[in-house]
């Protein structure tokens, strides 16, 4: 069945209304002309910009927070250092080794012991005893140990 059309006359023929065309068009912000882009080769007007790997921010992070770092897990650069330092996982000694932690004389330097070759791995044992003698803790260690006994 087909539909009913309208009169044939157009929408606002009748009306006087002038249409509100005459106004100033939006401006884009200058701010975005100014936003670094990708390199395009279609157009070579544009300065390139250079790509966004994180490095700046990881040196930030870590001169912020000094101690996290490879040495943590051990050597093992892929290892999450910020949750070896705060949970323990791939941490020498964690629940969760990287397959080359099982290199005993980097495990003990990263947890302030070393053993010698033909000794037995006590790992508790060594600890306590570590732990016992610190060298921070000896007042001989301070810088100003010498010129004590004169004051």
């Amino acid at each position: 069945m087909p539909t009913k059309r309208s009169t044939g006359t157009p929408a606002g023929a009748g009306s006087s209304r002038i249409p509100g065309l005459n106004r100033a068009r939006r401006q884009l912000r200058e701010v975005e002309e100014g936003v670094q882009t990708p390199p395009s080769s279609l157009d070579m007007d544009r300065a390139p910009s250079a790509a966004r790997s994180g490095r700046r921010g990881m040196q930030d992070a870590r001169l912020e927070h000094n101690e996290v770092g490879p040495e943590i897990t051990a050597g093992d650069v892929d290892a999450d250092w910020e949750d070896a330092y705060a949970i323990g996982d791939e941490a020498p000694g964690g629940d969760n080794p990287t397959p080359d932690q099982d290199r005993v004389d980097d495990i003990g330097k990263a947890l302030g012991i070393e053993y010698q070759d033909t000794e037995e791995l006590k790992a508790a044992d060594k600890i306590i005893e570590r732990d016992r003698h610190r060298w921070e803790l000896d007042p001989a260690s301070s810088e100003d140990y010498k010129d004590r006994d004169k004051k």
